[in-house]
């Protein structure tokens, strides 16, 4: 047919293949440039040098950039973006907006204070640091949140000269979405789907994916497409088998955790224990800025709640809310964990271990053979994380990184199958070839009479979110997707 080469989109891959992390798709068409995600690259020795690289397309080209979730490792490149040049809209849903909010600025602080940090160290040794400047600064955030314009679930929206895009639920974290884009005109379209980040069926606080009809095009995550996941697991039950272990011992359970998404998941399975009376008394503490930031984002949307945990909600039971959680933000309050006696549950970012308030709970519990470190995140290589996971010398690892904390002692790593936040390989199918059915409207008035901030006033800028988030014992893991 006469023209129909000039229907079929051009897509580049600028990150996420052949590796997990920097999700960025570019799709071309003869209307003009769409741009599917912007992340940042994380884990791995040169990430530093790639994240510093120029885009391999001109930012000012494109017509719109799409983003699926806030997860840094599909968001954290965007101020960069920004800052190339780039000057259109960036779409996201609502709650992928609010969360973005609190995620880049607290990105752009942390590069802000590694570049102080690297300053320090290297006029330290007498070295020329006159050219070390942060990847973006807070403020470069913040222009580039300026830029996002939230919309509606299942909301067809025009793109000039392109064709629409529809989100679709996609159950990864709040907000996140399945992006529906289709190019042309109405005489003929090509539908272009991207899966962002995928979330599963029987996950405690979201509901699952949403399937889609069958594509022309499908751009799908992989992270555990070659894996069968255990569908049988009651993980909710593991969980307490492995505090309930921990405490009888006298020991913690120290929990390295995603601020967004992973946290929240496991607190709900712990609402389930305490409101059964299952964990009387046993104190639990989130110990991170973001992560509390975060928990009260996700207390403001329960339209994106699972059909269980909205079934609890309409009987008083808020699955982000039980006796014995304390949130923690101060640095005071989190620095008294550190004599805390007794057996206790201790959350904390980041969930690789690469920064945040986790590596001082690890210095301070790790070599205490009663307590127990129980991952519920993928490790990447080359992080403290993977150290402690496979084995490997942790304790030395930590050393360098902690000012030589404790001798080396030997560890060992087993795992908690149960906990895998994202699709494998037959949900991926299931989710793929069937074709979607109508979405029925949320059950009460959820989602309807809570407003943030971003449906006020969704063109101003409020404030940051506070603090900046930067024998051996058991190690458990839980095979689950990676930080973004």
């Amino acid at each position: 047919m006469p023209g129909e080469e000039s229907l079929v989109p051009r897509i580049a891959f600028h990150g996420a293949a052949r590796e997990v992390t920097g999700s960025c798709h570019l799709i071309r068409t003869d209307g003009g440039n769409i741009l599917l995600d912007c992340g940042m690259i994380q884990g791995g020795r040169e990430r530093h040098e790639r994240n510093r690289e120029a885009f391999p397309f001109d930012p000012r080209e494109l017509a719109a950039v799409v983003l699926s979730h806030a997860h840094i490792d599909h968001s954290g490149r965007l101020p960069l973006l920004v800052k190339a040049g780039y000057e259109g809209p960036i779409f996201a849903t609502e709650s992928t907006a609010e969360l973005c909010e609190i995620m880049l600025a607290d990105s752009g602080r942390i590069q802000e204070e590694d570049a102080r940090w690297k300053i320090k160290r290297m006029e330290k040794e007498g070295e020329d640091a006159s050219w070390v400047t942060p990847l973006y600064t807070e403020e470069d955030a913040l222009e580039a949140v300026e830029r996002i314009q939230p919309v509606d679930f299942h909301k067809e929206i025009p793109l000039n000269g392109i064709g629409t895009f529809t989100y679709h639920l996609a159950g990864h974290i709040l907000g996140a979405a399945v992006v529906e884009l289709m190019v042309g005109d109405s005489s003929d379209t090509r539908r272009i789907l991207f899966s962002g980040d995928l979330g599963v069926e029987g996950a405690r606080l979201l509901g699952p994916p949403e399937a889609v009809g069958r594509p022309d095009y499908l751009l799908m995550e992989s992270t555990y497409g070659d894996r069968q996941r255990e569908e049988t697991v009651d993980r909710t039950e593991e969980l307490f088998q492995i505090i309930r272990d921990t405490a009888d011992r006298g020991g913690k359970v120290i929990i390295p955790s995603f601020a967004v998404g992973r946290t929240q998941e496991v607190l709900a399975r712990l609402n389930d224990l305490v409101e059964t009376g299952r964990l009387p008394g046993l104190p639990i503490f989130v110990d991170s800025p973001m992560a509390t930031a975060v928990t009260r984002v996700f207390a403001l949307h329960p339209e994106g709640y699972s059909d269980e945990a909205r079934r609890l909600l309409r009987a008083g039971d808020e699955p982000l809310d039980f006796p014995g959680l304390k949130l923690i933000s101060s640095v005071r309050d989190s620095m008294k964990l550190n004599s805390l006696k007794g057996p206790a549950i201790i959350i904390s970012a980041s969930g690789m271990c690469t920064a945040g308030r986790i590596k001082h709970h690890l210095k301070h519990n790790i070599s205490d053979p009663r307590n127990t470190v129980l991952f519920v995140g993928y490790q990447a290589a080359h992080t403290l994380g993977r150290h402690i996971q496979s084995g490997t010398d942790p304790i030395r690892k930590l050393k360098s990184e902690l000012s030589r904390a404790f001798p080396p002692t030997p560890t060992w790593g087993s795992s908690w199958p149960g906990m895998i936040p994202s699709v494998g390989l037959v949900g991926r199918h299931s989710w793929s070839t069937e074709r979607r059915t109508q979405p029925s409207p949320w059950p009460g008035n959820f989602g309807k009479e809570v407003r943030s901030r971003w449906s006020s006033r969704r063109n101003t800028r409020s404030s940051s979110c506070g603090e900046t988030e930067r024998g051996q014992p058991r190690v458990r893991h839980v095979r689950t997707e990676p930080c973004g």
